[in-house]
This record gives C-alpha cells, structure tokens and sequence, in this order.
C-alpha cells in the first residue's frame, strides 16, 4: 500500500473480533470499503454485494479487512442504493494516490458536554486514558484529543504532524481530533483509508462482535462444458507425451515461432494436460500454447485428447471451432470455461506445527507470512528465499511477527538442500505455500522461469508426499489459466503447478493450487480449504486488468 506502513501488532491482528472477551453492543458499523483493481472490477465487486445477506457490521469488518487494491470508493454501510450505484458505474471511486501526509488537526478551547461518554464506551482504551489524562490534567479538551490520539495509534493511525487549524498544511490529509460521535470517527478513519493511509481494522472492530462473511463473486473453479463438434482445416502439432519437462516444452516453443512463418490456424494436440491425474509436462505446454493463442486470436487452438485419436478425426471435431481451449472426453468437444466457486470454512494450516514459505522473503511471501500469523495463529515459520537473511523484508519479519521465524538463504530446486531444510524443522513441518517464482519472457528464460516455479514445486512435493501436511498450496496465476498474450514463460510454468494440484489430489494429498491475480488474504482463506484441486482468486473478473484481461468470456 503507498504511504506510510505501520508495524504489524499482533496484539490486535492475532484474531478475529468475535474472539475479544468483551463485545461491545450496538457498535457503529464503519462504511462499507470496496477496492478491486479498476473501476470496472470495482462495478463488479459493488453488484457481487447487492443481494448480500450479511448484517451492516459483519459486512464492514469482512470488506475492510481484506487486502486493499488500488481503486477504492466508501459506501455507507446499509445504503444499497449507493451501492447500486456503484455497480451501474455511477459512482467510480479513486485511485489510491502515493505517500499521503497526515495530520491530526485539535480545533477548539473546550469539549462539548458529554462529548467523552460514549467514547468511554465504546472503545476501552480509550476510557482508561481519558480517565488518567483527565485527572492528572483536569482539561477535558486535553484528555479526550490526548486519549484519542492514542486510540488511533493502536489502530496503526500515525500523523506526520499535529497541528490547530490556523496551522495545518494546505495539502495534507486532515483528521479532526474533535468527531462529534464514534460513527463520525469511524467514517473518517475509512475516508482516510481510501485515501491511502493505513488502518488496522483487525483493532478497530476488536470487541465489536463483527464476524467475517463470505463473500461471493470473487472465487471460481475450471469446468469443461461440451460444445457443438464443427468440423475444420487447421496445421495440426501434436505433442508427445512421456517428455521431460525443459525439453518437452522447449520443443513446442520452436515449433510455435516457425509456425508464425507459415499461414493458416494451428491445432496444438496434447494428450492428459488437462485429465483428473494429468500428465505434468504435457500441462506445462497446455499453458504456453495458451499464451500462444493469447497473442494470435482465432488463429491458435490448443485441443487437449483423453485417448489417441488421429489428427484428421481431431479436425473432424473442432477444425472449425473458434474457442482457445478445447478438449475431447469419449469423442465430445468440450470447451474451458469458468464457474463461481463456495468459499471453503475449513482453515487446515495447523498451527502448532512449521509452515515453510518458498519466496517468503520476497513483497508476497512476506504478506503472507504476516496473515498467517495474524489470522491462523501460526507460531513457527521457515521463510526460503534465494536472498534470505539479505532480503530487505528479513529484519522486519523476524523483529515484528509474533512467531519463531527462521529465515533460510536456499535454492527451492536444488534437492539436496530442501530435504535438509524439511529435516531440519521443528517443529515438524505440517504445511507447505510454494510462493517463489521468476519472470522473464526473454529467449533464453524459459529454464529459470520454470526451474523457479516447476523444478522446485516437484521437488517440494516429491520432499513432503511421505509427511502428514495438513496444507500443500501452490501460487499459481490467471495468466496460465487463461493465457495471457507475452506471458508464454509464466503461462507454462503456472500451468504445471495446477496439474501438480491435480495430481496431488488424486492421490489423496493435500493440495490446492491458486490462480492469482492480486493478492488478497480473504481469498487466501477462502480457497485454503478448498474440495477443488485448482481455484481462481483474481479478485474481480470483468476489469481488464494485466492478468484478467478478456477472461470474461470463460463466465459460466
């Protein structure tokens, strides 16, 4: 998030609201804070809500605490109108702008009578230190700001300044010290949330007896639909299957970029890329010819067979079908296509045991690595990481998390040292969350891009099959579910992690494989204890971005 961030408290981050020992009733729910990575996605996200059961509160502390994306807009809580008019695009919301300044700004020569009651009752730490303040002082005005301020410090609310109102800069965000109620204050920490500053909501709804929702449209899950058979002239390639990984995919590389030499459509033929135990190598190719007809649309189709079938019967069943994504079951087209996904309740990260996070150093390991702390009572973490100890997020994550972090500087592809580490944990370790990855669509970076995320996933599994994991997750990306033009690398790699997931679950292994688009914790959750080998969280399907663009049309 741009701006200043505040260290993670795990005093109040360690739990959901309904676990304080006091709940307060009657708390004021905050606006509703929406976010998603555009204004289209925005609209999205806005109609997702509109038939939503949830109470005003529980739906405030769900929205609010999920990992906030760029374009942002308030809603009050409970005004489905303004809500409405967010999804019809009335409303657009704006972007979070880089590093605001704060300031908390003190109005006034007294307090106005009454003013602290329900203040003191509504938030405890506020009542203990107006109590102190204002008999060590005897100035209400002085104990209520004083009180409050510190109030808002444990809601991780820093000011840069605090100022009267002759003094406070032109251009700084501005927070008044003075809220005539604690709705009031609660609509202007949200303000300035949107507006980029921070806010730990965790602490703002501790004791208030919110409880997270689920919230629906933002989860999904691959299905094959069948489709009409027309038949069709095309090139067609044919994979073989049974090939290493670098090589196989190295192969179908070549062959695409002399393809664009020629003319006319190419048919891609692979064969178990996209069964119930798919053949892994074969699913990576599935992922690059899927970039492939990203990049030339109408003009690439990868077909996916479930038994040996000529090329010439192939065509006689989808030569003429304009999808990107086919396969044949018992000799029926079927086409890829997207459905909207439960969120799973289940939380299987046991906590006692060691998490190992791969690329837990890096911006989206070290995320993560807080939420497991802070949401699912994690106490023991090994971070791996090329850098390791070096990285720049090291000092923080061993200094601020509330757990028995242990940072280690290895390659996740190199056997040898992954065994060791995996030996080496205690206690032992219960879960996996492969997170390192590369990206590079250079020529030459095909081997590093899956050597980063394949090579080290396999090594991973093959490392763990034996041990009792709990949770087996893998990062993956849209961009190797639906293909994304100039992505072939990433699309290959992505893809492979997703039949490992496949693979996984047909042997009866925990796994679950994450179609990313931006990262969001309320997703992590909601798909972790997924039934589903392979879930998509991109967050808000219909907005173009990077990830998601055009994805729209796989909608079920």
């Amino acid at each position: 998030m741009p701006g200043h961030r505040a260290a993670v408290r795990p005093l109040f981050a360690d739990r959901d609201p309904e676990d304080a020992a006091m709940p307060r009733p009657g708390f004021p729910a905050p606006p509703w804070l929406l976010s998603a990575a555009d204004s289209t996605a925005l609209r999205t996200v806005a109609a997702d809500l509109l038939d939503t059961p949830a109470s005003d509160l529980d739906l405030a502390y769900t929205l609010a605490t999920r990992t906030p994306l760029a374009h942002r807009v308030l809603v009050p809580a409970g005004d489905r109108a303004a809500l409405k008019a967010v999804a019809n695009g009335e409303t657009t919301g704006q972007t979070v702008p880089g590093c605001p300044r704060l300031t908390f700004l003190s109005r006034g020569t007294e307090l106005p009578a009454g003013r602290e009651t329900e203040f003191t009752h509504r938030f405890p730490r506020f009542a203990a230190i107006y109590t102190t303040m204002y008999d060590d002082y005897q100035d209400r005005l002085f104990a209520f700001q004083a009180a409050l301020c510190q109030l808002l410090e444990s809601w991780g609310i820093r000011p840069h300044a605090i100022a009267r109102a002759t003094e406070c800069p032109g251009d700084d965000l501005v927070l008044d010290l003075s809220p005539a109620s604690a709705r009031d204050l609660l609509a202007e920490v949200a303000r300035l949330h949107t507006a980029g500053i921070p806010v730990d909501w965790h602490a703002v709804f501790s004791g208030s007896g919110a409880r997270r929702v689920e919230l629906h449209g933002l989860l999904y899950r691959p299905e094959w639909l069948p489709v009409r058979a027309i038949p069709g002239e095309a090139e067609v390639l044919e994979i073989p299957t049974g090939s290493e990984l670098h090589a196989l995919t190295a192969h179908t590389l070549l062959a695409l970029q002399e393809w664009r030499h020629r003319e006319g459509r190419l048919v891609v033929v692979t064969t178990n890329a996209t069964g119930p135990d798919p053949d892994l190598a074969s699913a990576a190719v599935w992922g690059l010819v899927s970039a492939a007809a990203a990049e030339h649309p109408a003009e690439i189709t990868a077909v996916d067979l479930d038994r040996p079938t000529p090329a010439a019967q192939v065509l006689d069943l989808v030569g003429g079908v304009a999808e990107p994504q086919l396969a044949l079951r018992d000799g029926v087209p079927h086409a890829f296509r997207i459905a909207r996904a439960n969120a799973s309740p289940a939380r299987p990260i046991d906590p006692s045991g060691t998490v190992l996070i791969t690329g837990g150093t890096g911006r989206i390991g070290a995320l993560l690595a807080e939420h497991l702390v802070a949401a699912h009572g994690v106490r023991h973490l090994v971070l791996a990481s090329r850098s390791g100890p070096a990285a720049a997020t090291a000092e923080h994550l061993q200094a601020e998390l509330d757990a028995d972090v242990r940072i280690a500087a290895i390659d996740v592809a190199d056997r040898d040292l992954v065994e060791s580490l995996i030996a080496s944990c205690s206690p032992p370790l219960t879960a996996v969350v492969h997170c390192a990855a590369e990206f590079d669509e250079t020529a030459e970076g095909l081997d590093p891009v899956l050597r980063a995320k394949a090579d080290s996933a396999w090594i991973l599994h093959e490392a763990t099959k034996h041990l009792p994991l709990s949770a087996f997750v893998l990062f993956s990306s849209v961009a190797g579910t639906f293909g994304v033009a100039g992505q072939a690398n990433y699309a290959a790699a992505n893809r492979f992690l997703d039949a490992l997931a496949t693979h996984r679950h047909a042997a009866g292994l925990p796994a679950v494989s994450i179609a990313w688009g931006p990262w969001d914790s309320t997703l992590f959750d909601a798909a972790l204890g997924s039934e589903q080998p392979v879930v998509l969280a991109p967050g808000a399907l219909s907005g173009p971005c990077a990830a998601c663009h055009g994805s729209e049309r796989f909608l079920v």
